[in-house]
């Protein structure tokens, strides 16, 4: 009867054994899979959005615009400003119809159709700041650039996890200058890192992507040449899992913190064909006589 029950319990540890680790491997899965869902989610958001840059962005031709496809191009970061609300018969006209009641007859952008794409931890600890210069401040477009800081954010992902951060600004210029002028959504979290090359139509690259530094980005200030020169960004994204992996290490990663955590990468190229695209030049009725 000892032996009998002695070998009952080997065999029924042994089976608990099991039981566990299936259960272990089957949560672990699971959650593996809904990370990698929304990491593929989120990174065929900023695909949409990239591709639109520069739609509509100078509907009229005039000479006197300052609005760019892609307002920003940080290695790590971008800004891409897009007439996203288009097909909306309300939201394509809201705040657009005031914006076009100064000097252009045209606007079909307003604020929170300039949209930035970066990571940044989520609890406001992230110490970079990435400039973008758009007119934006105005109660009407008057064809003069400010200088807008998104504060908070992470251009050298050196210390993942982080979160991806869609960010619009808000149309409500009385924010300006303030943390409301910036609306932040989370697209995806344990994010290890976003980056992005940028191609002129002769495939030779404009970026030179030194990842440890933003000093050499292209940017979004004064670099305005630069970025009209782009016609094909490579986007790369790279989520982590939740937790770490016991029976897993990456050795192919630099970073020892995030060897053991499962990764999804994802990598495309995308085409803005509407970067430098503008619309015509109204000579009829003279709509630009005065330039």
């Amino acid at each position: 009867m000892l032996i009998a029950l002695t070998l009952m319990l080997i065999v029924g540890t042994g089976a608990l054994t099991t039981y566990d680790n299936a259960v272990g491997a089957y949560k672990q899965s699971r959650i593996a899979a809904e990370q990698q869902q929304g990491v593929r989610i989120a990174f065929e958001q900023i695909l949409r959005d990239v591709q639109m840059a520069g739609l509509n962005a100078n509907p009229d031709g005039h000479p006197a615009s300052q609005d760019e496809a892609i307002e920003a191009a940080y290695d790590t970061a971008i800004t891409v400003r897009a007439d996203f609300d288009r097909d909306d018969p309300i939201l394509s006209l809201v705040p657009e119809t005031a914006l076009a009641a100064g000097l252009f007859d045209v606007v079909t952008i307003g604020n929170d159709e300039i949209v930035t794409y970066v990571l940044a931890k989520p609890d406001g600890s992230s110490t970079g700041t990435m400039n973008v210069m758009a007119d934006v401040d105005d109660p009407e477009r008057d064809g003069s650039t400010e200088i807008v800081q998104l504060t908070n954010v992470e251009l050298v992902h050196d210390d993942p996890p982080y979160t991806l951060y869609r960010i619009t600004f808000n149309n409500d210029i009385s924010t300006f200058g303030t943390p409301d002028f910036f609306v932040r959504t989370v697209l995806a979290e344990n994010i290890g890192w976003l980056r992005f090359r940028y191609f002129d139509r002769a495939g030779v690259q404009l970026n030179e992507r030194d990842l440890s530094t933003e000093t050499e980005d292209i940017g979004g200030t004064s670099d305005v040449a630069t970025r009209a020169k782009i016609q094909r960004i490579e986007i790369d994204l790279m989520g982590l899992a939740e937790d770490t992996d016991p029976r897993w290490l990456d050795w192919s990663d630099p970073n020892p913190a995030t060897r053991p955590y499962r990764k999804f990468r994802m990598t495309a190229d995308v085409r803005p064909r509407n970067n430098r695209a503008i619309g015509l030049v109204d000579e009829v009725g003279g709509n630009f006589g005065d330039l």
